[in-house]
């Protein structure tokens, strides 16, 4: 819906669905978009929970179907001290979203963490989104 609400325009679908476990339309038109991928064999996991790490990846995604050239070059605005345990294959995403304020991980005693494996509540990707949307929209 993010794609679909910055271009103005409907997500297409799949000409056929990827995944076995799931008809979810929203689900098929970001998999379509190559915004989201799976966990591999044919399926989606629509009842899994979405790690901070993982929907930081996704929203990347959306941005870089909107803006194809749109350089997600960035340096992190917080020193988040678990950063070593941020995958690498989300860690450009990670980096770009916290340089922009999208995720601005958690605070515990004055030290910021980002918990990059930890759980995406729906109310942080509500925020997320809404975040996203407001910085990137008018660009």
């Amino acid at each position: 819906l993010l794609y679909e609400k910055m271009t103005g325009t409907a997500a297409p679908a799949p000409a056929a669905n990827p995944f076995s476990d799931t008809t979810n339309p929203q689900i098929l038109k970001a998999a379509n978009l190559g915004i989201v991928g799976g966990v591999g064999g044919g399926k989606f996991a629509p009842n899994n929970n979405v790690t901070r790490q993982e929907i930081a990846v996704m929203l990347l995604r959306t941005l870089k179907t909107v803006m194809p050239n749109i350089s997600t070059t960035a340096e992190f605005k917080t020193q988040f001290q678990d950063v070593n345990s941020i995958d690498s294959w989300a860690l450009e995403a990670v980096n770009f979203m916290n340089a922009y304020d999208i995720i601005r991980g958690s605070t515990v005693d004055g030290v910021s963490y980002m918990l990059p494996k930890g759980n995406t509540t729906k109310e942080q990707a509500i925020a997320l989104v809404l975040r996203m949307y407001n910085a990137f929209n008018k660009l």
